[in-house]
């Protein structure tokens, strides 16, 4: 190695920091496996992706920043080769690629970008339940202005920024507190200018909890749990009291029947009676007359367990349909 490659200056130490935490995390070798239809003709496509992970990493405002700042990114060597690149493309190079890609192309790059921190945040997620016991985010959203005369940005608004009203976004962002790294971002989400936090709250939650695969039970939860075991009762309640009103039912039709056979055999009786007195019959057991006072006997008994029935069943029916 030569001196000059051992005491290369860089004004960008934290994208060469960030160059070698990236091959350690495997992230460039992801990204240049993606593969791309866009043809190589200096720089690679995938290239110019990572090329535009290091303008974010950087804070450019614009991505002409690349190659227009006071200090080139695209001529930073030292950045280059901790990312490891032989050099990188000029800003409209990556502006060419990042239009051109397919929708299918950058989900991939994103699945990529996903797995990666998907690693990290997992254990930055653990240790934070083992350090404190829960996890703690952080939502808002944030303004994104743009130029007031612009007329390119889909669904901008004017809104709330920067202390004035502004043309831009409203970035609902989510954080999770980690152990390490302090914060890391779960969400961003962008919304017209005129979007109040308090419309995003729960989609903001919902987000993290996505992310993380966490979340706590809810009181919703413990509802929804009270809701089917209330209707599970009702339906075993409602079981129940059609079963007592059928049974109802038969044994007040069965009283009715039994209280106009019970007139019939008294009547019979009666004339019988008569009958027998008139003729000076002897009544025997297994006389007519005696089989028809039997028969009376026995619709007597039945009417008077009947009418001791009906009043319980109607108690057990008024309990259940009060869900005592």
């Amino acid at each position: 190695m030569s001196d000059s490659e051992i005491n290369e200056l860089t004004h960008h130490a934290m994208l060469v920091a960030w160059g070698e935490f990236a091959q350690c995390i495997g992230l460039i070798q992801e990204i240049e496996s993606v593969p791309l239809h866009q043809k190589a003709v200096t720089h690679r496509p995938q290239t110019k992706i990572l090329e535009f992970f290091v303008a974010i990493l950087a804070e450019l405002e614009y991505l002409k920043d690349l190659s227009g700042s006071a200090h080139p990114v695209d001529q930073d060597q030292a950045v280059a080769k901790a990312w490891p690149q032989s050099a990188w493309a000029d800003y409209s190079g990556v502006s060419r690629t990042l239009t051109t890609l397919f929708q299918e192309e950058a989900e991939q790059v994103a699945g990529v970008l996903h797995k990666i921190t998907k690693l990290i945040l997992d254990g930055e997620v653990m240790k934070a339940l083992q350090l404190s016991g829960r996890l703690t985010y952080d939502g808002d959203v944030t303004g994104r202005p743009v130029s007031n005369s612009s007329a390119t940005y889909p669904n901008a608004g004017y809104g709330h920024m920067d202390d004035a009203i502004r043309l831009g976004y409203q970035a609902a962002m989510v954080s999770v507190h980690s152990p390490i790294y302090g914060r890391l971002w779960l969400s961003v989400v962008p919304h017209p200018g005129n979007t109040a936090s308090c419309t995003e709250a729960e989609a903001m939650v919902l987000a993290a909890e996505a992310k993380t695969g966490l979340r706590p039970l809810r009181r919703t939860d413990l509802l929804q749990g009270r809701l089917q075991r209330v209707s599970r009762e009702r339906k075993d309640r409602e079981g129940q009291v059609q079963a007592i009103e059928s049974e109802l039912a038969a044994v007040q039709a069965q009283e009715a029947e039994t209280r106009q056979q019970l007139d019939q055999q008294r009547v019979l009786v009666s004339e019988l009676e008569a009958e027998y007195r008139e003729k000076q019959r002897p009544e025997r057991p297994y006389s007519k007359l005696g089989q028809a006072r039997h028969k009376l006997g026995v619709l007597e008994r039945r009417q008077a367990r009947l009418a001791k029935k009906v009043p319980k069943l109607e108690k057990q029916l008024a309990c259940r349909l009060s869900g005592s």
